[in-house]
This record gives C-alpha cells, sequence and structure tokens, in this order.
C-alpha cells in the first residue's frame, strides 16, 4: 500500500511563477520593453533632443504612452505647462493601480517614493499579490533599468539608422499597444475569480465610459476623468462583491 505521506502535491502555476526568482519573473517583461524605449530615443534623438534629455525623460517619465505623446507636442512648439498637463493626464491610470499595491512597498520614505516612481503596467502585471518588498523592488527595478538604458541606446544608434527605415505610414506606437493588450489580458484571467459574467460587465461599462469621454473631449483630455470614474465604479463592485 503507498504511504500517503509520500505523495508529492504537484504545485499548481500559480505557485510555480511564485517561486521563481523575481529577476527571473520580471525578464520576459523587461526584454518586452526594449524595443519601445529604444524606439523613444531613436525618435526623439531625431527631433533633436541630447542623450541627456533622453535620459532625463526616461528616468523622470518613465511611461512609454506619455514619453511618446510627447514628441510631436514638442516639435510644434507646444508650451511645458501643456505637456506637463497632457502627460500627468496619462500617467493618472497609474493612481488606482498604485493604491492597491501600497502595502507592498518599502517602510522608508525615499525608498517608498522611488519604488512607487518605478511602478509601471509590466511590473504591476508580473508582481503577484503575495510578493515581499524586496521581489517588488527587484521586479520594479529591473524592468526600470531595461527601460532607461534602452532609451539612450536608441538615441545613441539613431545616427546609424537610415531615414528610409522611418516611414511616416509606420504606425509607431503598436509595439507598444501589442505589449499593453497583452499584459491586460493576463492581469484579467489572473484576477477574475468565481465567474466571469460580473467583471466582463463591469469592464464593459468602463469601456463604454471611456469611449464616451474620448468623443466629447478628446483622444487626450480624455485620460483623467475617465480613470477617477473607473476607479470609483470598481471600487464600489469590489466593496460590494
Amino acid at each position: 500500500m503507498r504511504n500517503v505521506n509520500s505523495l508529492q502535491v504537484i504545485p499548481g502555476v500559480d505557485q510555480v511563477e511564485a517561486e521563481k526568482k523575481p529577476f527571473t519573473r520580471a525578464l520576459p517583461s523587461a526584454l518586452a520593453v526594449v524595443p519601445v524605449s529604444m524606439l523613444f530615443g531613436i525618435l526623439a534623438y531625431r527631433a533633436d533632443w541630447s542623450i541627456l534629455e533622453i535620459l532625463a525623460a526616461s528616468v523622470l517619465g518613465f511611461t512609454g504612452s506619455g514619453q511618446l505623446a510627447l514628441l510631436p507636442l514638442a516639435d510644434s512648439n507646444t508650451g511645458f505647462l501643456t505637456m506637463l498637463l497632457i502627460c500627468a493626464s496619462i500617467n493618472s491610470r497609474y493612481i488606482p493601480i498604485a493604491l492597491t499595491t501600497q502595502h507592498r512597498l518599502p517602510s522608508k520614505l525615499l525608498s517608498k517614493w522611488f519604488a512607487a516612481h518605478m511602478l509601471g503596467d509590466e511590473a504591476y502585471a508580473t508582481e503577484k499579490a503575495s510578493d515581499s518588498t524586496a521581489n517588488v523592488f527587484t521586479i520594479r527595478f529591473t524592468i526600470f533599468f531595461f527601460w532607461v538604458v534602452s532609451g539612450v541606446a536608441g538615441g545613441a544608434l539613431s545616427k546609424a539608422i537610415p531615414d528610409s527605415w522611418i516611414s511616416g505610414g509606420i504606425h509607431l506606437g503598436y509595439p507598444a499597444s501589442v505589449v499593453l493588450v497583452y499584459l491586460s489580458v493576463t492581469q484579467i484571467k489572473t484576477r477574475m475569480h468565481g465567474g466571469y459574467t460580473r467583471p466582463a460587465l463591469l469592464m464593459m461599462v468602463c469601456l463604454a465610459l471611456a469611449a464616451v469621454f474620448v468623443i466629447f473631449l478628446g483622444p487626450i483630455y480624455f485620460w483623467v476623468p475617465s480613470v477617477l470614474l473607473t476607479t470609483l465604479i470598481l471600487h464600489w463592485f469590489r466593496y460590494n462583491e
């Protein structure tokens, strides 16, 4: 008769994923942001940005959508306050994300600020609720480091790329869009427990509201009201579950 104590429990996918080292878990997402960040560096350098400006934008901004949105505005001599408002509006989507992860941040103020600053879509999709503070910091810093270095490398390599390779008919935001769509689907699959009907309806409502804001406010200024309203709806849904 087989000894019950000798039986091995086969771990689930989530358990196996959580047991991986944080750097190993973050590496696929870090590699995925490399072409997007290099694209930003290339375009920024060709728009007469210096390598130092590319470095500063990558370190201080750390958001593909915000940085790529600023490039055409800078070319059209848009005012600094307008660019700051647009970048802040795009990045406002990180407010509800940051609130859900604050319990995993370091206790020291400076470390907490730096860890919160490094939060991005890719890091949020990689982290687990059970991750320690050290794991969270490692995951975020790995992706952040790859992003900054890739942006500077793109600017440095820009001179070697022929102009014919960058055509006006190419959708340059496509790589970033593909990465974000994949991460969004991954997060939906991970976080939907106990059925799909109610969460699916909730997502449809949020998407419909975002579409209404896009129609009436435009593709730039819809971010802030859309994020705020979506946050309130999701909070209400979670509170009444």
